[in-house]
């Protein structure tokens, strides 16, 4: 099931991810290519998305590397740019360090409204709140909250936006 939603056509994504669990909003729109790991074959594996949740009116780009070992939660109209990476586990295997470095697995939030730019790195643990705006290329290995300006290698808060006036129309939960 995996590889087959991999290589599907974009209108049977969100079906598909539905059919096997995932909780999926209305309008989300499917960019192209995507990768799901561990949905099978980790000791943490439900075989199935229900780890899985995306909010309404989401876009997820081009070649999105999802790591379901642990949960990944999308609020409404979350962008995530094109290979970007959430992933939700760190583990060394029988590698030496391992012992130093042990496994770890932890969701990602990440709340109405953020946009991750193209080529971000979501390590596991991190909430993002709602209306953050992530450069292209960071790596977030820690959380930030609403209305977040954030970039860097690792990602740093580069200033807090001002909220919208509820006046323009614009708003968020």
């Amino acid at each position: 099931m995996v590889s087959a939603l991999e290589t599907c056509r974009n209108i049977f994504a969100g079906p598909l991810l539905q059919k096997y669990g995932a909780v999926l909003g209305e309008g989300i729109h499917f960019k192209g290519r995507y990768f799901f790991d561990n949905v099978t074959g980790d000791e943490d594996s439900t075989n199935d998305f229900r780890k899985l949740s995306i909010g309404s009116g989401s876009v997820i780009g081009k070649g999105v590397f999802f790591d379901l070992t642990g949960e990944i939660k999308l609020g409404d109209q979350v962008g995530i740019g094109a290979q970007s990476m959430l992933m939700t586990h760190m583990d060394l295997g029988r590698m030496p360090m391992a012992s130093i470095y042990p496994r770890h697995v932890a969701s990602i939030q990440i709340d109405d409204g953020t946009f991750l730019g193209a080529h971000v790195i979501i390590i596991p643990g991190v909430h993002l709140g709602s209306c953050c705006v992530v450069a292209a290329g960071s790596v977030i290995t820690e959380s930030f909250p609403p209305y977040s300006l954030i970039a860097g290698v690792p990602a740093r808060l580069v200033r807090t936006l001002e909220p919208p006036q509820a006046s323009k129309g614009l708003h968020f939960a």
